[in-house]
């Protein structure tokens, strides 16, 4: 039996504005889950993967049966998205009763190995600092694991708790993990570490599994960022690159590089933007790279109208431009404090959402086109939430999508809302007509001899490397995306 083919993993996404709205185009949304807090947990704040079958897995990060958030999954039917959310794991944490050990309230989204299990952090939990009101605890690293029988279903099952931070090595993970080659796991955490600033992490792969103790690569100190609250981007060399949400040297949050060295890592950042305002501020959300290394997120404030930003960092000969250069500046009636990443096409064009504004005032679905020149300083909003039902006047097609997006092969998009619905409590939604052009198949033709080799050359030619590939494309890894090109190949 072939293996089966890895999850994907695509940034998330939010952005952009200018001063006159721009009139949406034909998108249409389809909610496919409507949260029930202590059914099937509520208030998505992280984004979605998908698998090759098409099935959704994501987090909430409050309710379920223990109260502590949930990872959940959406399949994918011959008829669509009609089977409705199951319940993979439940965080145990009953108020008052026992400390969060395994973790509590995971506000990031997930990645997978290989094999189909899936790793996440979660924001409080573990078992340092553990008390017995919650929120307790410092955080987790956590595993779901996939056997052959699939994943677990029963509504009490729990995750498997790699790590718990201590505070010392970091404290609070408010983003996802990446992995290298060797399916050594980095992130982030925004509180903690040797100044109480946060950290960048190392999860070191083991013969047997996972060390059960972060190795910490940076401790921020203000002066060169502090609070990072997204998740990290590699280059083909191993650099890692990310943001912070405040420090730096005006206070209003960084973009960052932790080199690669032969032994290990830099264990200073190099800060390649310090935001002002002017150009943007507290950025909340990962980076992505296009093929030339080009740089590029969202602020959640700051710009012309204090609504947020998208931007670019150009990469040079010598390195990146020390000052970003802005995209789109929101002003409310396009979309308002972007907090999550972005999306990139076929064609370059950047999707994303923004948390607020839009013509309810309850965020939107937008698109950047790429031009000739660069790219439109005024977005194309795809959809407006909360286009108020008039039987109860209730947001039932969702609210404040606080999560990026990601894409299936066909083009359609899918996000998460953290409040609304018909309960709320947030939802899962699909957009379709976005526009959104998919990637292009693999190079190699699937039962040929050179499929493989083919396909990784064009792969690598294309992106400057496998590593920035795999990034692009929306992989958790380079080893998944490997084995996708092999499922390709092999048919």
């Amino acid at each position: 039996m072939r293996k089966i083919p890895p999850l994907l993993s695509i940034a998330l996404g939010l952005a952009t504005a200018a001063l006159m709205p721009v009139q949406p185009r034909a998108a249409s949304l389809t909610t496919l889950v409507n949260f029930l807090l202590e059914a099937t947990g509520g208030n998505p704040y992280a984004g979605l993967i998908l698998d090759a079958d098409g099935n959704l897995f994501g987090t909430t990060r409050f309710g379920g049966a223990y109260g502590g958030g949930t990872v959940f999954e959406v399949a994918k039917t011959a008829a669509g998205y009609t089977g409705g959310l199951a319940i993979l794991s439940n965080f145990f944490c009953p108020a008052q009763t026992v400390p969060c050990t395994d973790g509590q309230q995971p506000q990031a989204g997930l990645i997978a190995d290989a094999d189909g299990n899936l790793f996440g952090t979660t924001r409080f939990g573990g078992i340092y600092g553990a008390g017995f009101t919650a929120p307790s605890g410092f955080g987790t690293v956590f595993e779901v694991a996939k056997t052959a029988a699939g994943y677990p279903s029963t509504y009490g099952s729990t995750p498997t708790t790699l790590v718990s931070f201590n505070n010392a090595d970091g404290a609070f993970p408010l983003a996802g993990l990446i992995a290298d080659t060797r399916g050594n796991f980095f992130g982030t955490t925004s509180g903690g570490g040797a100044n109480g600033a946060g950290t960048v992490f190392e999860i070191a792969r083991t013969a047997g599994g996972y060390a059960n103790t972060p190795t910490v690569l940076v401790s921020f100190n203000g002066t060169d960022g502090a609070s990072p609250q997204a998740g990290l981007i590699a280059d083909a060399r191993g650099n890692l690159f990310g943001t912070t949400g405040a420090g730096g040297a005006n206070g209003a949050g960084t973009v960052f590089e932790i080199a690669k060295t032969a032994g290990s890592y830099a264990n200073t950042p190099t800060v390649l933007v310090s935001f002002n305002g002017t150009d943007g501020a507290r950025p909340q959300a990962g980076l992505i790279a296009d093929a030339r290394g080009n740089l590029f997120g969202t602020t959640g404030a700051g710009g012309a109208n204090g609504a947020g930003t998208v931007f670019e960092i150009t990469r040079t000969a010598g390195g990146y431009a020390g000052t970003p250069a802005i995209l789109v500046s929101f002003n409310g009636a396009n979309g308002a404090n972007p907090v999550a990443g972005l999306i990139a096409d076929a064609r370059g064009n950047l999707f994303g959402t923004t948390g607020a504004g839009g013509a309810h005032g309850q965020g939107t679905v937008f698109e950047i086109a790429k031009t000739r020149r660069g790219y439109a300083d005024t977005p194309t909003t795809l959809y407006s939430f909360c286009a108020k039902s008039p039987a109860d006047g209730l947001c039932n097609d969702g609210a404040n999508p606080v999560a990026g997006l990601i894409a299936d092969a066909d083009g359609n998009l899918f996000g998460t809302t953290r409040v609304g619905g018909l309960n709320g409590e947030g939802t899962v939604y699909e957009l379709t007509g976005s526009g959104f052009v998919p990637p292009a198949a693999f190079a190699g033709t699937p039962g040929q001899a050179n499929c493989l080799g083919k396909s990784v050359a064009a792969l690598a030619r294309h992106y400057g490397g496998l590593l920035r590939a795999a990034a692009a494309l929306g992989y958790a890894n380079v080893r998944a995306l490997l084995n996708a090109i092999v499922a390709h190949c092999e048919g």
